[in-house]
């Protein structure tokens, strides 16, 4: 994602449809139990989208939210009104603030195709937690390389392979409208990964109700820990 262009205008187009498709996610919950587990002082959130899951955070502790849409920003404004809202890439994000639980809902990483962005992007991850904070990771996953479609509600979800076993052509199709982005899933390589960039797995969860993921699992969530570098 070298140029935020491609995905200003992605949401533009999904931007009417954006919260009704997500309604039936089942994830505010779970969102809500790591908010209050945490030490309660400081919460940041990358890629906090139009503030659905924000919302939430703000009902355990106070909440910095960062988006790198301004449109985003304006609705996340309205719906999370306790909220500081900063508008910064979450690859190159830099606050002074060190923060005690860090949230990633809804995989805003998927857009970072590159391994380099990815990279950058953990980096600031770690950047940004206190020696004893927690980040709760929410990565698109997908069981099987295959193409696939999945119809919901309000939405309905086209899924093909691209290149590299964890790129992907999403296609999502309202009542009337179609947008299109190229998306990374996750892999158990690359949560192994997260060693090398300064980070301790401390869960990996399959769903929301925290079962332990599995290969079949529908999406995967990371809960990790800073290790200190020497």
């Amino acid at each position: 994602m070298n140029d935020i262009g491609p995905l200003r205008e992605y949401y533009r187009t999904v931007l009417p449809y954006y919260d009704r498709s997500l309604e039936d996610r089942g994830d505010l919950v779970f969102w809500e139990s790591m908010a209050r587990r945490s030490s309660g002082a400081s919460i940041l959130e990358l890629g906090c989208g139009t503030g659905r899951v924000t919302k939430i955070l703000t009902t355990a502790a106070p909440v910095i939210a960062v988006d790198v849409l301004v449109e985003m920003l304006d609705r996340a404004a309205r719906k999370a009104p306790k909220a500081k809202l900063v508008a910064a890439d979450l690859r190159t994000l830099a606050l002074r603030s060190q923060f005690d639980l860090v949230v990633l809902a809804d995989d805003p990483m998927a857009h970072l195709t590159s391994t380099d962005d990815r990279r950058r992007a953990i980096e600031v991850v770690r950047r940004h937690l206190a020696a004893d904070g927690r980040v709760v990771l929410e990565g698109l996953y997908r069981p099987r390389r295959e193409a696939t479609v999945v119809r919901a509600r309000h939405v309905e979800e086209q899924w093909e392979p691209v290149g590299s076993e964890s790129l992907w052509r999403a296609t999502f199709r309202y009542d009337d409208a179609q947008a299109t982005s190229i998306l990374r899933s996750w892999t158990r390589e690359e949560v192994d990964r997260l060693r090398i960039a300064g980070l301790e797995i401390e869960s990996l969860w399959g769903d929301f109700d925290e079962r332990p993921f599995e290969n079949a699992s529908p999406r995967m969530l990371i809960v990790a820990r800073r290790l200190e570098r020497a």
